[in-house]
């Protein structure tokens, strides 16, 4: 379903401009880190509830979890190890 792939493809770019990683998210979030792997990869369905703490974790609007990258004009990717300046 593209949808559950935009979600997971948003998701993963929000974790990674935050510099968390999986095992992170998953913590702040209380669920495993294999459910926010098969999130990221459009396998796993969130609810409602799930949505939204992930929304307050990541600091981001939670329909901008649903919107296709190339239409806010995001990368695809961040780069955890680049510095900010």
């Amino acid at each position: 379903m593209e949808l559950k792939k935009t979600f997971g493809q948003n998701v993963r770019y929000y974790r990674f401009k935050k510099k968390y990683t999986q095992a992170k998210l998953a913590e702040l979030l209380d669920v495993s880190t294999n459910y926010i792997s098969r999130v990221e990869r459009g396998q796993h369905s969130a609810s409602f509830d799930v949505i939204e703490e992930l929304s307050k974790i990541l600091d981001v609007e939670p329909y901008k979890l649903f919107l296709k990258p190339k239409d806010m004009g995001l990368p695809l990717r961040v780069d955890m190890k680049k510095k900010d300046n």
